[in-house]
């Protein structure tokens, strides 16, 4: 059981929803396990609220916070500096406060590629990669790509804008990546452009359920790997996607799972207990599917 008393340093995460998030029970079953003073709360931010929301992880002596959407790269001015980890792809989930000196960092990247290696065969070196949206999540799946030596990134979003801004974004050529990036809307002659994917990754919460003929069209290459960042029922749509293509899938559980990870390690100082956290996972989804 999680011991409350004038000890107990206090970690949160901040987003709009937040109620959803898994992040709570994962952390707080590891302080448990480990038997060390923090816990981990939940605080709903509304966008505007976003500016106090930061001055109180210094007035309050947080240790540090998560963020979540929409708040990835929003919190970034609000912040006194930022790691390696986070220039690199213009977004931030994961705050530490060190006396009062906030910095940012990004554990999103290195857990998407830690999923990707840890609960999958995919070689993405020299491949093909389609990431669907545009926004903070977006932005650590491209870094990932760079990373792991994609040539070529197609990158698709409702608003053409938007993704074109991220596109051209000169923190992913200071990622060290020499990969095209190519921007398309989510209409138009799509298949040839498509064609021979080795991953389509899906970065927004929104259903699938009207898009599906042309998802259906894409036609990536044989075994080729869906991975929805969402976890739980708000991904169904997109993997049964899969599932009708013949093609392996991924949720987002293990990559939470392996942010979640590297963010407790930065927050507390102890390695992550890797195996308590993924246990909690799987018990909080069966438990939302009840």
């Amino acid at each position: 059981m999680l011991k409350i008393s004038g000890e107990t340093k206090i970690i949160g995460i901040f987003g709009d929803p937040v109620a959803h998030s898994l992040s709570p029970a994962m952390h707080n079953a590891a302080f448990v396990h480990l038997d060390i003073p923090y816990a981990y709360v939940p605080f709903h931010v509304l966008p505007n609220n976003l500016p106090a929301a930061v001055a109180a992880v210094r007035a309050l002596h947080l240790t540090g916070v998560n963020v979540t959407v929409p708040h990835k790269e929003a919190v970034i001015p609000y912040l006194d500096r930022l790691d390696d980890s986070a220039v690199n792809c213009g977004a931030v989930n994961t705050v530490v406060n060190s006396g009062g000196k906030l910095t940012g960092y990004n554990t999103d990247v290195a857990g998407f590629l830690d999923a990707l290696r840890q609960d999958s065969c995919l070689d993405l070196q020299g491949g093909k990669a389609v990431v669907l949206g545009a926004g903070g999540a977006a932005r650590a799946v491209m870094a990932g790509l760079l990373a792991a030596g994609v040539a070529e990134i197609i990158l698709l979003n409702r608003t053409l804008a938007r993704a074109l801004a991220l596109g051209e974004d000169s923190c992913f050529g200071r990622n060290g990546g020499a990969a095209s990036i190519r921007v398309l809307p989510l209409d138009g002659e799509l298949r040839e452009a498509i064609h021979g994917a080795r991953l389509v990754v899906n970065t927004v919460a929104v259903s699938f359920r009207r898009d599906r003929q042309w998802l259906a069209d894409l036609r990536p290459a044989a075994g080729s790997l869906f991975f929805d960042l969402r976890y739980g029922k708000g991904a169904s749509d997109f993997l049964a996607l899969a599932k009708e293509l013949n093609s392996p899938s991924l949720d987002g559980l293990g990559m939470l799972l392996y942010q979640g990870a590297r963010a407790f390690s930065l927050f507390t100082g102890c390695e992550a207990p890797l195996d308590v956290m993924r246990q909690t996972l799987l018990e909080q989804c069966c438990l939302r599917h009840e």
